[in-house]
């Protein structure tokens, strides 16, 4: 396996890490998971980083840097390094909504699901995309002021990064966006992103800090 040459039902991972621009040194990144449904090229795969990358711009303040996209074979890079495995993509492009108001901390999270056509919804969590005026907590517990904003927005952003043809349909034929079980026996592909709300992720979370 390799990005050189993908083959139909090879499993590819994509990485986008960001930082704070007030803060760079400490990074974070957001993975998806996608199956290639035709022999393809790596040029094809970078497409949809490509697309990843708009997406998440249409959903995070300007106070956070997009840095680099990694895009990787699903199976672990080998010993001795075998290059064909990975692109690492450098970037150097900031959030696409405005600051109003004060942020709030990177341990709440926009929610997504990743809905499936079968089984159970998986989820994505977007550090970075809130503000005190996004969230309230009229019961103790931190939930959405606009939920329905919100889906108006990630549907939005989808439209506008073209991601949509990523997802289950015939529209692009090289790849998918789906959820991989961890034995990489089966793959879920991916229908649509809902909103679930927001989510307490600790800053010690495996995908926090990349320095």
């Amino acid at each position: 396996m390799s990005l050189i040459a993908p083959t139909a039902g090879e499993f590819f991972t994509i990485r986008i890490i960001k930082s704070l621009t007030t803060s760079p040194l400490n990074k974070w990144a957001n993975t998806y998971e996608a199956v290639c449904r035709v022999a393809a090229t790596s040029v094809n795969l970078v497409n949809l980083g490509d697309a990843l990358l708009l997406f998440e711009q249409a959903l995070h303040k300007n106070v956070v840097r997009f840095e680099r996209i990694v895009l990787s074979t699903w199976e672990a890079d080998s010993v001795p390094y075998n290059p064909s495995n990975f692109i690492s993509e450098p970037q150097s492009v900031v959030g696409g909504v405005g600051m109003v108001g004060d942020p709030v901390a990177l341990n709440q999270c926009l929610s997504v699901s990743r809905v499936p056509a079968v089984g159970r919804s998986g989820h994505i969590f977007y550090r970075g995309v809130l503000e005190e005026a996004d969230v309230t907590a009229p019961a103790g517990v931190t939930v959405l002021s606009d939920l329905a904003g919100f889906q108006d927005t990630v549907d939005a952003a989808i439209t506008s990064s073209e991601l949509g043809t990523y997802l289950s349909n015939d529209d692009e034929p090289f790849f998918r966006l789906a959820m991989i079980t961890k034995d990489g026996s089966n793959e879920r592909a991916i229908n649509s992103l809902v909103v679930a709300g927001v989510a307490i992720l600790p800053t010690d979370h495996a995908w926090f800090n990349r320095t």
